[in-house]
Order: C-alpha cells, then sequence, then structure tokens
C-alpha cells in the first residue's frame, strides 16, 4: 500500500453569510507540515468582509486574487482574523438542510406550479428518489411515506439511507414521499415529492341478465348486458367490437354503449336490447390509456351463444369439520352447472390459503392442520355470467392456548397486600376451542384440592367469562401459603393440558433504583458526584447501601428519611476511574446502581460537506482532504493526538500514523488532514481514534472514495483551475485538440509571442487558466472542447417562478492578429446531441481579461461547453479563467456592458477599498 503524508489544518467555520450558500467565514491556522502564507491570511480576510470577489484556493476559486507585498497590512489582517476567531463560536455545526432529486425510469415530471412536484412512473418499474443534505454533525436521514397503503413498507437498507431504492414499484407504493434529516441542531429539515404510480390491469368482462339472473339460458327476447371493467391510472378508455365490427354509440339500433353513474369512468356496458340472432357472436372490449408512460392498450373477449348460462356448486362435506392438529382435511367441490364452463377456487374468510394446501381442481386438501389453519373455506365458482356462485364450511380446530391468572388482591400493588385473615381469591383464565369442551382441575403443592367452605372453587357463566375458573380461599391462614395450579383440558383428550403455577406467600419487593447505569466522562484532577436514587421498596424500613469500586468497599449506611445515596469522588486520577457500584438492600434482596468513570475523549464527528475534498496529485494518485470535529473536547483532558488508522476497502491490515494536536480544541472548531498518494480508483476505510494523558478515546469510521461529485446539488459554483483535478472538468472526445491547463510563471520558454495572457485573471504569475495552443501542426478550423461537470439544478419554488434562473460568468482572454472563434453552449440533459448557443465572441480583443454574463434557465441537469476554434495563423492562443456559476439572475449592469479587467486596475481598486473593509469586518455583528 502507498504512504500518505500530509499537513493538518486546524479551523472554525462561521455561519454562512450574504446571499448565497456559497459564502463561509474561514479561519485557519497552520500547524507544522502544512504549507500557509501571509497572502492566504489577506484574502480569507477579504472573504470575512462579506466582499465575493475575493477568492480562497483551494477549495473556492474564481474571485479576483489580492497580491499585496506590505507587511504592516498582513500584520493588521492576522489581528482581526484572530479576533473574529474569538468572536466565532459555533465553529462548523450548522443544521440540517434537504433537498430531493430523482432519477430512475420517470415517465414524467409535472411542476404544478402552486400544489407540489408530481414524479410519473410505471407499474414495474424502479423508483429511486436521493435526498441530498447538508449540516454537522452528519444528519440522519430518514423515508417516510403517506397516502399510500397502510401495509406498505420500505425495505430495511432504504428506509434511512440518502438514497430511496424501490425496485418494481407497485400502485399501492404512490403517495408523498418526505425526507426528514435532523442532527440535534435546530428543528428537522423536511422536504416532499409525490409519486404517481402508472398502471392499466387486464379487462374483464361480465354478462347480466335484465331479469330472472338464476335462469338457466339466454332466451330469446331478454336484454343483455355486457359489463367491461379496468383498474388504471390514468383513467381508461374503452371501445367494443363484434366480431370485427366497432361498434359505437347509434351505429346499431338494437345496442346501446354507455358509462353507469356510479362508476365515474371506471366502467363501460354495452346493452343488447332484445336479443336478435345476430347478437350471438364474440365481444372484444379493448381498454387504453393512450399509451401514457409506453403502456400498451389491453383486451379481452367473451362469446355470448343461446347456452350461456350463470354458475352453480355443490360441496361435498359436513358444516361444521371438527378436528384434532396435525389430521389431514379434504374439501370437495364440483360444479353442476353454467356455460361458459365455470372456474372454481378456494378462500379463506380472512388472511390467504396456508402455505402447505394442495389444490387440485375443485379439490382442496390441508396436511397436518394446525390451529393457525382454523376457519371458514369457501368455494366460488365464476365464468362471468351473472353472480359467481359459493358455497361454504367452517373447519374447528381443538386448541387449548394463552392460559392467564390473576390475584385479588394485588400483591404487585403498593397498597395491597396479601395478608393472613383477609380473603384471597386466583382466577385462571383459558382459551378453549370449543369452549364447550373446556374443563379445570385444582392442585395445591401437586395434590388435587376439591371445593369446601375454606376452599371455595367456581366455574363462571362461559356466557360472561368464558373459559374461567375461581378459587376463594377464606380467611387466609399461614398453612394455606403454597403453590397452587390450575389444570384446563378437553373432553375426550388429544391434546395437551395446560398448567397455570400461582405462588401464595408473604409479600415483599426488593428495592428499585436508578440508574441502573450511567456513563461519567471527566477529565483527570477534576470531582464527580454520583447519585443513587429509590423508587420503590417494600419493606420501605430496614433499607441500607453500601459504594463499592470494583471489589473494593469504599461506603456503607443506613437510609433515615432521604430517598437517595451519594459518593463524591473530589480529583480524578488514575487510581479513581472504573465502575462504582452501589447496592440499596432490604430482606427481600437489593437494587443496584452502576456508574462508568472514565477519561476516554468522545468519538470525533466527521465532517461531511467539504467542498471538493477530492483532488488529484499525479496520474495513478490521489489524495482527500478529510475533515471532522470533536464531541465535547472539553469533557475530558486536552487531546494531545489523534491515531489515523486506513485501509483499502477489502483488505485486512491497518496503516496507522499519529497526527500530533497543539492547543486545545474548541467545540465545532473544523479539523483538515489531508491524505495523500492513495491509489486510484480505490475507496478506503479510515478509523480516527482522540488520544488524551488517559489513553484511547472512542473511535468513528467512515469510507473515503475517489469519485465525489462536484457540486451534486447546484447552487454555487466557482472554478479558478488551481486544483488538480481543474474542478471536474474534462475534454470532449469528438473534438480536434485539448484544452490545456497554464500558468505564467510554468509555461514553456518558447511559447509563441503576441498571443495569450501574461498572468491569469487576478494578475498572479502563478495563478492558473485553461487556453488553447494553437502552434503547429494546429490547422485553421479545428476545434478544442471542454466540457463542466453535470450539474443538478435547484427544486423549484412552487410559488415562485416556473423556471429557476442561474448567473453564468466567466473571464476570456482573446489576444493576437490571428484569434478564431470562443463558443459557449448549454447542454441539458437528455440532449446529448443537441446544444443551445449561448454566447460567442471572435477576433483580437487585446492583452486583457474581458468578463462575460449570461442568464440560463435551466429545466433539468446540464453542462456547459466551452469551444475554442483556431484561426488562421499560430498567434490565436485563447483562454478562459474564473468560471462561476450562481443561482438568481445577472446584476443588470453586468448584463449591460462587458467589464475588461486588468490584473493591476483590479488590485488598486481593492487596496483603495481595504480600509472600508476592515472597518465593517470589526463593526458587524457575528452569528
Amino acid at each position: 500500500m502507498s504512504v500518505w503524508s500530509a499537513g493538518l489544518l486546524r479551523s472554525a467555520r462561521g455561519r454562512r453569510r450574504g446571499r448565497t450558500d456559497g459564502q463561509r467565514f474561514l479561519l485557519r491556522r497552520a500547524v507544522p507540515g502544512h504549507l500557509g502564507s501571509a497572502r492566504t491570511r489577506v484574502e480569507r480576510a477579504w472573504l470575512a468582509a462579506g466582499l465575493r470577489k475575493v477568492p480562497l484556493r483551494p477549495p473556492w476559486a474564481g474571485y479576483v486574487h489580492v497580491h499585496v507585498k506590505m507587511d504592516l497590512l498582513y500584520g493588521l489582517v492576522w489581528l482581526l482574523t484572530v479576533l473574529l476567531e474569538g468572536i466565532s463560536g459555533q465553529g462548523v455545526y450548522a443544521p440540517p438542510t434537504v433537498r430531493i432529486v430523482h432519477s430512475g425510469l420517470a415517465c414524467n415530471i409535472e411542476e404544478e406550479r402552486y400544489s407540489e412536484r408530481v414524479y410519473t412512473i410505471r407499474e414495474g418499474e424502479t423508483l429511486e428518489l436521493t435526498c441530498l443534505v447538508t449540516g454537522h454533525p452528519r444528519p440522519q436521514i430518514r423515508w417516510t411515506k403517506t397516502a399510500g397503503s397502510a401495509s406498505d413498507r420500505f425495505q430495511d437498507s432504504s428506509v434511512f439511507n440518502e438514497t430511496l431504492r424501490i425496485t418494481n414499484i407497485q400502485r399501492h407504493q404512490g403517495g408523498r414521499y418526505y425526507c426528514k434529516a435532523e442532527n440535534g441542531l435546530g428543528s428537522p429539515a423536511i422536504k416532499s415529492i409525490r409519486v404517481d404510480v402508472y398502471y392499466l390491469d387486464d379487462p374483464v368482462v361480465t354478462v347480466h341478465q335484465s331479469i330472472g339472473e338464476a335462469k338457466e339460458q339466454f332466451y330469446y327476447e331478454r336484454t343483455v348486458f355486457l359489463r367491461c371493467v379496468a383498474n388504471s391510472n390514468p383513467p381508461v378508455r374503452y371501445s367494443w367490437r363484434r366480431g370485427q365490427e366497432v361498434l359505437l354509440q347509434g351505429s346499431d339500433k338494437g345496442v346501446e354503449i354507455y358509462e353507469p353513474f356510479f362508476t365515474q369512468g371506471e366502467t363501460k356496458i354495452l346493452k343488447l336490447k332484445n336479443l336478435r340472432p345476430q347478437d350471438y357472436a364474440n365481444y372484444s372490449c379493448i381498454a387504453s390509456v393512450r399509451n401514457v408512460c409506453n403502456i400498451p392498450d389491453k383486451m379481452v373477449s367473451f362469446r355470448l351463444s343461446n347456452k350461456t348460462a350463470s354458475p352453480s356448486i355443490k360441496l361435498l362435506v359436513d358444516d361444521p369439520i371438527v378436528v384434532n392438529p396435525g389430521e389431514a382435511i379434504t374439501l370437495v367441490c364440483v360444479t353442476t352447472g353454467g356455460e361458459p364452463a365455470p372456474s372454481l377456487t378456494w378462500v379463506r374468510s380472512y388472511g390467504t390459503l396456508p402455505e402447505k394446501t394442495v389444490l387440485n381442481g375443485g379439490t382442496l386438501t390441508i396436511p397436518a392442520i394446525t390451529s393457525d389453519d382454523a376457519g371458514t373455506y369457501s368455494c366460488i365458482a365464476n365464468n362471468n355470467v351473472g353472480n359467481p356462485a359459493k358455497k361454504s364450511t367452517n373447519i374447528i380446530v381443538r386448541a387449548l392456548k394463552k392460559g392467564r391468572f390473576w390475584i385479588t388482591p394485588d400483591p404487585y400493588h403498593k397498597d395491597d397486600n396479601i395478608q393472613i385473615g383477609r380473603e384471597v381469591k386466583i382466577s385462571c383464565q383459558v382459551e378453549a376451542v370449543p369452549s364447550e369442551e373446556l374443563t379445570f382441575s385444582w392442585f395445591k403443592n401437586g395434590r388435587p384440592l376439591r371445593s369446601s367452605e375454606r376452599m371455595v372453587i367456581t366455574q363462571t357463566d362461559p356466557d360472561v367469562s368464558p373459559g374461567t375458573t375461581n378459587l376463594d380461599i377464606i380467611d387466609l391462614k399461614f398453612t394455606d401459603f403454597g403453590t397452587y395450579t390450575c389444570v384446563a383440558s378437553l373432553k375426550g383428550g388429544g391434546i395437551s393440558d395446560i398448567s397455570i403455577d400461582v405462588n401464595i406467600s408473604s409479600s415483599t419487593d426488593p428495592p428499585a433504583v436508578e440508574p441502573a447505569f450511567l456513563e461519567i466522562r471527566q477529565g483527570q484532577d477534576r470531582g464527580v458526584t454520583m447519585s443513587c436514587r429509590v423508587l420503590r421498596a417494600y419493606p420501605i424500613r430496614v433499607l441500607t447501601y453500601e459504594w463499592r469500586l470494583g471489589n473494593k468497599l469504599l461506603r456503607t449506611g443506613q437510609f433515615d428519611s432521604q430517598e437517595y445515596t451519594e459518593y463524591p469522588v473530589k480529583s480524578l486520577s488514575n487510581e479513581n476511574y472504573g465502575v462504582y457500584n452501589c447496592s440499596i438492600i432490604n430482606e427481600a434482596g437489593a437494587g443496584r446502581c452502576s456508574f462508568l468513570v472514565t477519561g476516554k475523549a468522545y468519538a470525533p464527528e466527521f465532517y461531511y460537506d467539504t467542498y471538493n475534498p477530492v483532488w488529484q496529485n499525479r496520474h495513478r494518485v490521489y489524495s482527500y482532504s478529510l475533515q471532522w470535529t470533536q464531541m465535547n473536547p472539553d469533557a475530558v483532558d486536552r487531546i494531545v493526538a489523534y491515531r489515523l488508522g486506513i485501509r483499502q476497502a477489502g483488505q485486512q491490515r491497518w496503516w496507522e500514523q499519529e497526527i500530533k494536536i497543539n492547543g486545545n480544541i474548541q467545540k465545532g472548531e473544523l479539523i483538515t488532514y489531508n491524505l495523500t498518494e492513495l491509489i486510484k480508483p480505490e475507496a478506503y476505510e479510515v478509523r480516527l481514534t482522540p488520544l488524551t494523558k488517559f489513553g484511547e478515546g472512542d473511535s468513528t469510521i467512515r469510507v473515503i472514495k475517489y469519485s465525489a461529485p462536484v457540486n451534486p446539488h447546484l447552487r454555487e459554483f466557482h472554478c479558478g483551475f488551481e486544483d488538480g483535478n481543474i474542478c471536474l472538468f474534462t475534454q470532449d472526445d469528438t473534438d480536434n485538440f485539448d484544452w490545456t491547463k497554464q500558468s505564467t510563471a510554468t509555461r514553456n520558454t518558447k511559447y509563441t509571442p503576441n498571443t495569450g495572457p501574461n498572468a491569469d485573471r487576478s494578475g498572479s504569475k502563478e495563478g492558473f487558466y485553461m487556453y488553447i495552443e494553437t502552434s503547429r501542426p494546429r490547422l485553421e478550423g479545428e476545434k478544442a472542447r471542454l466540457l463542466s461537470p453535470v450539474f443538478s439544478i435547484a427544486p423549484k419554488n412552487p410559488y415562485g417562478p416556473t423556471n429557476t434562473a442561474y448567473c453564468f460568468s466567466f473571464f476570456y482572454h482573446m489576444y493576437g492578429q490571428h484569434i478564431g472563434v470562443l463558443n459557449v453552449y448549454l447542454r441539458l440533459k437528455g440532449q446529448t446531441t443537441i446544444e443551445n448557443p449561448l454566447w460567442s465572441s471572435s477576433g483580437n480583443k487585446g492583452q486583457r481579461w474581458n468578463e462575460a454574463h449570461v442568464n440560463i434557465y435551466p429545466i433539468t441537469s446540464f453542462q456547459l461547453i466551452f469551444e475554442g476554434i483556431r484561426g488562421p495563423g499560430i498567434e490565436g492562443d485563447i483562454a478562459i479563467d474564473d468560471v462561476s456559476i450562481a443561482e438568481g439572475e445577472c446584476a443588470k449592469q453586468d448584463l449591460a456592458t462587458k467589464n475588461s479587467v486588468d490584473g493591476a486596475v483590479g488590485i488598486l481598486i481593492h487596496i483603495w477599498l481595504f480600509p472600508i473593509i476592515v472597518l465593517v469586518s470589526i463593526l458587524s455583528p457575528r452569528r
């Protein structure tokens, strides 16, 4: 495995300020081993003052850089950052935010302006809803659903995941889905989306007569109704055919087609008035939902003849059938009439047929029957003519179950105890099938008990309290204490008896205490106090207590009027850590409180909202910015280091390294450690353990992966092409040549003069930008295309504008006598071959950077494409820098003019504004 190395950063990130979510206040203190500079501290002070044009590199790029070489100025800004760090108390802790995005096989996504988002999907397809969350600590996610079947349940693996995946979705799973995220800060964040499942069932045709449904045949001069029904979403449309002839209302005087009022379009009836010879034919009903979601039409046929008749059946079994468990039961059902031939099915009055049931035509067999198989079974014959025929029988399985007892007075009630001289009543109840066969017997200490003047045995009225017997002990004596047994049995045997044992004795109750267990974390040389409280005990008198540390007795005593006992430790040391037990004792037993006193540090909390944590160092390896905060850092001794363990996914061996910590960690302080030399595209498991002078604390584990989306849900995006992976921009495989990442300080000394930028957009010689090299062997008209990452748009406000607007801006440099063309295209998801032109410019623009602003209104996920076209000669280099996308339309002044910005001019403007920035930074209240 490769060795990783990195520097450590500790920072406190304040609450988001300004119009966008992308602006955050950030303070960092460099720890030995990490590169830091006065310049970066100046840049962060600009950002703290609320200016959006000043960048942090990385992770934020795309702003004007400040490069001021005045040591006094650096000192003032450093003092300002320290002051602001002291003001910020919450650090990176933030309440959750949540959004829902959809993927999978949707038929249509409708945006209802005043109600909700509707996601339409075909039954049987796969539904995927992804809940995108931010917040620290990492919010817990839970999916819930309303407006669906009460029996609907999610897959256990999906309920608490960001992505809810339902394969083979069914109609009852439609409804509104909610994603709830909470992390203990503020109110939970909740978003919802409504899912509409489309389907079309096979239509069913049933035949009915106007009179005499029980008639055996359909005679002439009778009116017949052919009813077609199909369940669907959206509503179904029907059409009728007789043979190959399409039947329409009014096309045949003997035919009438209509929809019953009460069915609301779910049923279409074909009425044949006074049957004619030509009416005996094949009829077809076609159901259609107009091919929505590619659902095809469905058809059913029925042949009407003069022999058509409703079904009749006969059941060849007794009713009821009483059997013992384990016996085999066979039910036989036969048809006695019906045309076409009826189909026979068996159903149960509640639930489904037992899995072990064997069906053979009209014969049903249940081998080795159990009590769960009891109930009413019905045979149903149906041929879609008239009403189905139904015959039923009841199966009774003899059984004894659910025995219970109760005692009067209740010895478990504090003020109602069994005492000598009082009457005691023992009641015993059993569920018996059949109840009329139930008998009871009573025993005391194993010997049969008969009813007497002091021991009265009664069996209550089965209509009032079925299956119950009572034993009344009048004038309880000491000799009556013992074990009483109630035995229930069924007449005729074959069923195991039920025995219930009841112990009658003097009442005692050992102490009940709290807390049963409590963990206390505290640092050395600090004090703790443990308290054990009595909830109840009987008898209350003679309560004693003893405190122990392990097996060492610390203190004993007796309760007077207090309900608790305490044990203090004034100053903890290594000898004082351990498990403390407090036992509270009476004659019935003891109750115990346990306290684990430890100096272990709490587990760190990984930070999952790191902006673009993955970047590329070299061709085969990548680096990862690992960030975390420490839970309750002041609870124990100062954390002196973290033990970092890392292993490749699927491997057993952990590689470990210690990360030293200088100074105290504050609550909410963000700690950063860069993992490098990670092999592409492997995933790694990372384990982090805090270390104090007490020893190891609680560990926490997470998995890091190479592929991570940039801005998975777009609010604001900035890219200055400073990081190794150029913000996940990629080269188009279909062009003639590629864009190149370049800085003035590192460019080839043989570069073509009189073309291309002499610095990046901010005026820095070290800053990077992307450009096209038009030297030979490039030819006129050849294209280089650069593709942005795919961005998911923000959810639409149901009460706001129809489409979400974004302000897209970038800087471009077109200097040289042979400059060709720079085009920008917008590619929408699902339109991989159609690119919408956004912006274009051509010709020499001089030795300066120019800025472009364009409003875009994407309706779905999108990409931006920069296309550079080579001009007629080698002096035609074109460059771009600081690409930005922000939610909301561009300012009107930005759209009205294209800004020409020279790096030096930009620096002078920001130097002039610096006194104002410092004053605003000090006076502005921080939340």
